[in-house]
């Protein structure tokens, strides 16, 4: 066990916690005051065993502790009409085929300030920032796994807004980091409009670039669901790894000009990334990402050589203790299994096929392709039992998606950051022709008769899955001379 990276034994006690402060019925305060105890006595006895012991039940007690204070809020069925104020926090989305747009907001209920979701009448003018006061019935999240889902992201129900009356604007505006990055990522949404793309090229680009997913039409949504390629729509580890690796190459003569130049060259980065990250509108995937991503650059700014399964399990941990609810956010739970795929079969299977020995860009496609096919592998199980659909062909489309996905972003970033007058016409060129390329393929691919498998794995298959993928990582690092593939490498 000594050989074990230290996170990778605390996140399965911060998972432990979770599941008993959802199981238990419990005082916060009290589970605090124990966890205080606890730590303190850890500290005491840190030269003995028994402080290990203690250590363990002080990282239980503080993430039971943290998940008593972050339980879902739920409202009572309305028996009348509502009268709230409320400020609107994001653009309203319409679908072209609905007469409802639909909003988030923020409303003063019950003596706190709660999100909603707002569906409007397309009627009624919304718009980002604006204060006013709302009447209607404030009705429960649905039940089901929707329900769920939002309720464990912060909203409370949602309320339908049927005529003008029901939205009285007071002429006041509201700020914050919400409403600021949300008009940031406005801002890039539109830099992409002056290219004049195509509308679903620009959809897409959209989506991918700032995640911005409100002009996508229902077919070409179902077109990237059916062939196993909407994680592409979402700001995720590998969007996010593809602007830090134009960033760190846009510094590489740093560490040569100055000593620490190395040092500077990674704060940059991670400042750049974090600014990235405010200005897609602070998702819960972006700032995943951008967290493991700040990690990574600071083990680098001193030298020390963390392993990817570490520093995973690092921002996995951090994450869960500041919000327990990402644990049951099937966003967060696909991304740190994609992750934990590539971690543990891209190396092994660079070597069997011999791309070790190959020259630098034939090795790197030949990695994008493997990330493409270790990630899609490894959450099988679980988009299985949570969509009760298994994409086939996605195994095979989602190597060449990848490397279509990192051209669009990667000049898609250019262009946000040097909307240039005369760059527009070789930057529409060339996204534009590679965002085509990337919805033929993934339309032609959903289209194959045996393109998705509709099945729904059980939930005790799905665990035994990725019971077998955690003793292949433990068996990776006690037997393979503690080493974890890493990508690149």
């Amino acid at each position: 066990m000594r050989h074990i990276p230290p996170f990778l034994k605390i996140l399965p006690l911060v998972i432990l916690g979770i599941v008993l402060g959802e199981w238990l019925v419990i005082d916060w305060w009290v589970a605090a005051i124990g966890a205080a105890v606890c730590t303190l006595s850890a500290y005491l006895l840190m030269s003995r065993k028994e402080g290990s012991l203690y250590a363990a039940c002080a990282i239980i007690l503080w993430s039971l502790a943290t998940t008593e204070l972050r339980t879902p809020y739920t409202i009572p069925e309305p028996d009348a009409p509502e009268i709230l104020t409320a400020t609107i926090t994001s653009y309203p989305t319409t679908s072209a085929t609905s007469r409802w747009q639909r909003c988030d907001a923020r409303v003063e209920f019950g003596g706190k300030e709660r999100t909603i979701i707002l569906h409007a009448d397309t009627a009624i003018r919304l718009t980002i920032a604006e204060r006013g006061v709302l009447c209607g019935y404030l009705n429960p999240l649905p039940e089901g796994s929707y329900g769920r889902l939002m309720s464990r992201r912060g909203y409370v129900g949602e309320l339908w807004a049927t005529s003008e009356a029901d939205w009285v604007p007071t002429g006041e505006q509201r700020t914050s980091l919400t409403i600021l990055g949300r008009r940031m990522q406005h801002s890039m949404v539109e830099r992409i409009e002056r290219l004049g793309l195509g509308r679903d090229e620009e959809a897409v680009v959209s989506a991918m670039l700032t995640g911005w997913r409100g002009d996508m039409t229902p077919s070409l949504r179902r077109s990237y669901a059916r062939s196993g390629s909407s994680h592409l729509l979402a700001i995720s580890g590998l969007h996010i790894g593809l602007v830090a690796m134009l960033v760190l190459g846009c510094c590489w003569l740093l560490p040569i000009i100055s000593r620490r130049g190395h040092i500077i060259r990674c704060a940059v980065a991670i400042l750049i990334m974090l600014l990235y990250a405010f200005a897609t509108g602070l998702s819960p995937s972006v700032v995943r990402a951008t967290l493991m991503f700040c990690i990574a650059q600071l083990a680098l700014a001193y030298g020390s050589a963390k392993s990817a399964i570490n520093l995973l399990a690092a921002a996995a941990s951090v994450m869960l203790l500041v919000n327990p609810n990402n644990l049951f956010d099937i966003s967060f739970q696909l991304s740190f299994v994609a992750v934990v795929g590539i971690a543990i079969g891209f190396g092994p299977l660079m070597e069997l096929s011999g791309a070790t020995q190959s020259r630098r860009p034939l090795r790197a496609l030949w990695g994008v392709v493997l990330v493409g096919l270790t990630s899609t592998i490894a959450t099988l199980p679980l988009v299985g039992h949570t969509f009760s659909t298994v994409s086939l062909v996605g195994l095979f489309l989602n190597p060449f998606v990848i490397v279509t996905a990192e051209i669009i972003v990667l000049l898609g970033f250019i262009w946000v950051t040097l909307p240039l007058g005369f760059l527009q016409p070789i930057a529409s060129a060339l996204i534009g022709g590679v965002a085509a390329l990337q919805n033929r393929l993934v339309e032609g691919a959903s289209g194959l008769s045996w393109a998705a498998l509709e099945v729904e794995l059980p939930a005790w298959l799905v665990v035994v899955c990725y019971l077998l993928m955690g003793a292949g990582v433990i068996l990776s690092l006690v037997w393979k001379e503690k080493k974890v593939w890493k990508i690149g490498k």
